[in-house]
């Protein structure tokens, strides 16, 4: 069978199926370890007689937006490539960098606002929670985007390859490394989602 199809006996589709299998594994870790987190801050709020309630900073509602919008444009970028509009995919790919650049610097942002209504990272444990889970979010944020950012120059290092892109032709390793990001993408964003609607309700 062709090398395009197969290597060391391992078809192509039987390696993308498992690489699909560590990431839905990763993703059901991370989702169980964010589920059993926020259990704890409800058996902890039921047990402290002095939990903050105190409204969300205004800058977590645009955390959301931003989140979200960066799905959207993740989502756009890997649907150009499908359409071999190879400066487009580039472009948008950049793009939802961008955007999830600008989630992290309004997640710090949030973080001043926070302190700014006296609670800072130690000392008071409703906020030590809010604190801890966005900076866990964050780092799986920060694992995508440098992910990202190695795909991206890939991408531009690849522009002018004969064999795929300089000649219109899909490169299938990149098309399925964009399907898992993409997939990972929507997941770390929605798992943001998750975690602005616990804080709103369990907090205000």
């Amino acid at each position: 069978m062709n090398n395009t199809y197969q290597k060391n006996g391992i078809s192509l589709e039987n390696r993308h199926t498992a690489h699909r299998l560590i990431l839905y594994i990763s993703m059901a870790s991370i989702t169980m370890f964010f589920a059993v987190t926020t259990s704890a801050v409800l058996v902890k709020k039921a047990d402290v007689l002095n939990w903050a309630q105190f409204p969300l900073p205004d800058i977590f509602f645009i955390s959301t937006i931003i989140a979200l919008a960066s799905s959207l444009a993740f989502y756009f970028s890997y649907r150009l490539y499908q359409q071999k509009k190879f400066m487009a995919f580039r472009w948008m790919l950049a793009l939802s960098g961008m955007i999830s650049l600008g989630f992290l610097i309004s997640q710090l942002l949030g973080f001043e606002a926070l302190k700014d209504m006296g609670l800072p990272l130690t000392g008071n444990v409703a906020g030590s929670f809010i604190y801890f889970l966005a900076i866990v979010h964050g780092l799986h944020i920060i694992g995508g985007l440098t992910v990202l950012l190695i795909m991206l120059v890939k991408a531009i290092l690849a522009r002018k390859n004969i064999q795929f892109e300089g000649s219109g032709v899909i490169n299938k390793k990149r098309l399925f490394s964009m399907e898992i990001l993409t997939s990972y993408w929507h997941f770390v964003n929605v798992l943001w989602v998750y975690l602005f609607l616990f804080f709103y309700f369990n907090y205000q």
